[in-house]
């Protein structure tokens, strides 16, 4: 999270002066819509991040904003649930598996965005959403040795997944849908007539179910957007 935020803190130093001696055009517009992308971290794992944010102004300022994503792997606790079925199938079984898993997640958020008024081009912003996350964990084993229940022995590295699902040996996790909350901020800096560029920290809170994580997944972010006012 300190380097997240000195990344922030150097994306402000380094446009800063780029725009202290211009006086701010930047009327109020109506609201703004923009692609979003970057990466965040979370419990040791760092994945990418999509989206798009949209917003209308509700006040002088203020926008109601929202916003629809994904992030590719947040993975949380889903690899040691898939190192214990492993273990459990050599000692059982005596089938050697290979497995992994990725926990991808979408989500949708609404909330608030205050721009701060300056005196530079620059236009500095804090948001906070509020919403929902929906977790679509997945696990894949490749075949190392042994029989598998069919009484079949795979070539090295084959998916085996299908197969023990369909067995019994292994449940896959469902999917699920848990609360999420995000709150960050960043600059915003127009670069022609009603298309801006923008640079931002957002951190995030997800409940997840606690087959996936023991505890509410963090994420930490840096994300890169660009968009249109209107």
């Amino acid at each position: 999270m300190r380097n997240l935020s000195m990344a922030a803190a150097l994306v402000l130093l380094a446009a800063a002066p780029l725009f202290a001696q211009e006086k701010s055009t930047i009327p109020e517009e109506r609201g703004y819509i923009t692609g979003v992308g970057g990466f965040t971290t979370s419990v040791g794992n760092t994945t990418g991040a999509v989206q798009i944010e949209g917003g209308v102004r509700i006040a002088p300022h203020v926008m109601a904003i929202g916003n629809i994503g994904r992030y590719s792997d947040i993975q949380a606790d889903i690899q040691p649930t898939i190192d214990a079925a492993t273990s459990m199938l050599a000692a059982n079984q005596g089938l050697n598996v290979i497995g992994s898993g990725k926990l991808p997640a979408g989500f949708f958020t609404g909330g608030l965005r205050a721009d701060v008024p300056t005196s530079i081009r620059l236009r500095p912003y804090i948001l906070g959403t509020i919403g929902v996350a929906h977790l679509t964990p997945s696990a894949t084993f490749a075949f190392s040795s042994g029989t598998m229940p069919d009484g079949s022995t795979p070539n090295t590295g084959d998916d085996v997944t299908t197969t023990l699902v369909a067995s019994g040996i292994y449940t896959p996790p469902s999917s699920s849908n848990a609360f999420m909350f995000t709150f960050g901020g960043g600059v915003e800096v127009p670069v022609a007539p009603h298309w801006i560029v923008n640079a931002d920290y957002r951190y995030s809170r997800i409940a997840a179910d606690t087959t996936l994580s023991a505890t509410p997944l963090n994420l930490n972010g840096m994300t890169f957007g660009f968009g249109y006012r209107f």
